[in-house]
């Protein structure tokens, strides 16, 4: 299907702009926040969605293609989070700065729906076609030929994820500056391009995660824990807790936390903690102290310890460093 094609875009007050073979479509949330959905369609074996999203409700945009094939879909979170489901009712959870892929034969019409502030690229292809469609792709060659998992053509039920390096997370802020300019489609073909080269890299170099979809009431445990991990960074929540409120064994609920999130719950815990203190470190005059106890720890020492093994260098002088860079850059 050809981009001319898509009347129930504009009938639903998107705007088309065919010479760049892009739509955008603007709408407000209940709060009054405005989101952003952009596509670019360079082909018809290929499209681009970005999603600026605020609430939780928004329509469908991933456009059918109709023939059969491979279908490829990637997903990139810049910030926020995004859910999957599976055709049952089963979820899991791309986060910020984790890579989603997944194999498919024939569309089968894949799709997200966000469940908070979600910022991210979703780039679906079939991939016999789109190579010999556009040959700037080349690239994206190399990327799925690094995926090297045949059991994903015909799997429905699994997810494969990996972290985005440094250099796929600047190939992504690029990327999505540039649709959100409204640059021409061949700008985003070489964008998405290089972004295909740097995937690539990163299954090469990246210990891979694999996903399993969770039930609905396995979902909705990991989701509970994920926000007591997230809303309340002072509290140090044994796995016990959870597994004595919903009545299953601590290894369940770890279990159930890894499906989803593709975290160790004890990593994860440790991650929003670490990540919470550099955020105080760069943005607050708190003492390091006052700190330690914001997000749970008790003792100084064992919180510069840990500290300093996750980021490498000990509170103070990570203090230190975000000042010189703020100076820097401001110059």
């Amino acid at each position: 299907m050809k981009f001319e094609d898509f009347d129930y875009l504009k009938e639903s007050g998107a705007l088309l702009e065919p010479d760049k073979k892009r739509f955008e479509l603007e709408f407000l949330s209940v709060d009054g926040k405005t989101n952003r959905i952009i596509g670019y369609v360079p082909s018809e074996s290929m499209q681009i969605i970005v999603r600026d999203i605020h609430t939780e409700k928004i329509p469908d945009f991933g456009l059918q293609f109709g023939g059969t094939g491979r279908y490829l879909r990637i997903n990139l979170c810049k910030s926020g989070k995004c859910e999957f489901k599976g055709k049952n009712g089963e979820s899991l959870y791309l986060s910020a700065g984790e890579i989603a892929m997944d194999y498919k034969i024939d569309d089968d019409g894949s799709f997200s729906f966000v469940t908070e502030d979600y910022l991210g690229v979703e780039i679906i292809m079939q991939v016999d076609k789109v190579i010999v469609e556009i040959p700037t792709l080349a690239m994206l060659k190399k990327a799925i030929k690094r995926m090297d998992m045949p059991e994903y053509a015909t799997s429905i039920n699994t997810m494969y994820f990996v972290d985005a390096s440094d250099d796929t997370n600047r190939t992504l802020s690029e990327l999505l500056k540039y649709c959100f300019d409204d640059y021409d489609c061949e700008v985003i073909i070489i964008k998405t391009a290089e972004l295909g080269h740097n995937i690539g890299t990163d299954l090469t170099t990246s210990k891979a995660k694999l996903r399993t979809f969770a039930t609905s009431t396995q979902a909705k445990i990991a989701e509970d824990i994920y926000r007591k991990l997230t809303e309340d960074y002072g509290q140090k929540w044994p796995v016990s807790v959870f597994a004595e409120k919903y009545g299953v064994s601590e290894t369940t609920i770890k279990n159930y936390f890894r499906n989803v999130y593709g975290y160790a719950y004890k990593d994860y815990q440790k991650k929003v903690r670490m990540e919470k203190a550099a955020d105080m470190l760069k943005h607050t005059k708190l003492h390091i102290d006052e700190i330690a106890l914001k997000v749970g720890y008790l003792s100084h020492t064992k919180f510069s310890a840990a500290f300093k093994e996750y980021y490498g260098v000990a509170p103070s002088q990570y203090r230190l460093n975000s000042k010189i860079k703020e100076i820097e850059s401001s110059h």
